[in-house]
């Protein structure tokens, strides 16, 4: 099995048994686009840069161009100083915020809707491409990347947890469920990937904020209750659980750039 494979297979581990979600009161797959608003006008307010910013801004000319796929609401790019910024993302709300942040900026906005790779062969090339917390909801990463590299003139930098972004849950799924959680694949197993397409990556491990949970108290349980599919007469339990192992407040990351 190449790489590739393994990857697509090892994401496939991940999969919510059927009967939970057929159970569940609402879909546990869901996303809130508040936090990636959120995101974003944390990151244009920030004073210092992350080491993603830092290995973009390197390869970014003056008056440069970026594309950022998976663009939310501009996290990754908005403060880069780029002049205009092709945003590629399936959610027509967060390209519209987004586009309302970059004009506030003075920056040129091109909002594509759509997924990527699908939508790259419409889309203009860049100086730098960035994509940041994409890379674990794609099973054929090798497409998406050399997607990515052919629209990128100087560098790519792509941003991913060293683990799959929900591994902070498996203690729970363990205490309610009796379930394990798999522990792969990791952000290694991303830049297996990378290499096996022939690329020299360069990788920067480091640590951030959760920025995708962000309540406390009820409206906590409530997200994790979604995510774990737990019905209302479960919540004393997770609170419990939650009490015991709080959730973490920070994750390593990795920044791969190439």
């Amino acid at each position: 099995m190449d790489a590739n494979d393994r990857w697509a297979s090892l994401l496939g581990a991940w999969a919510i048994p059927a009967e939970l979600i057929a159970a569940a009161p609402a879909s546990p797959y869901f996303f809130d686009a508040t936090v990636f608003i959120a995101a974003a006008d944390e990151a244009t307010s920030r004073t210092e840069d992350t080491v993603s910013d830092r290995v973009a801004r390197e390869a970014l000319p003056a008056g440069g161009t970026i594309l950022d796929v998976g663009v939310g609401a501009g996290a990754a790019s908005l403060r880069l100083g780029a002049s205009a910024i092709i945003g590629v993302d399936p959610s027509r709300q967060l390209l519209d915020a987004f586009v309302d942040r970059a004009l506030r900026l003075g920056i040129t906005a091109t909002p594509i809707e759509g997924a990527w790779p699908q939508v790259a062969p419409t889309t203009e090339v860049a100086d730098v491409v960035v994509c940041h917390h994409v890379a674990y909801n794609v099973s054929d990463l090798s497409s998406f990347v050399r997607a990515l590299m052919e629209r990128a003139i100087s560098r790519s930098v792509m941003e991913l947890t060293a683990l799959h972004p929900m591994t902070w849950l498996a203690p729970y799924w363990k205490s309610l469920y009796d379930l394990d959680q798999p522990d792969r694949p990791t952000a290694d197993d991303a830049i297996a990937v990378l290499r096996e397409l022939g690329i020299a990556v360069h990788q920067r491990h480091w640590t951030r904020p959760i920025q995708m949970i962000g309540e406390t108290g009820d409206d906590q349980l409530a997200r994790v209750a979604r995510r774990l599919c737990l019905p209302a007469e479960r919540l004393n339990e997770l609170r419990v659980a939650l009490s015991e192992r709080p959730p973490p407040v920070e994750r390593e990351v990795v920044t791969v750039w190439w």
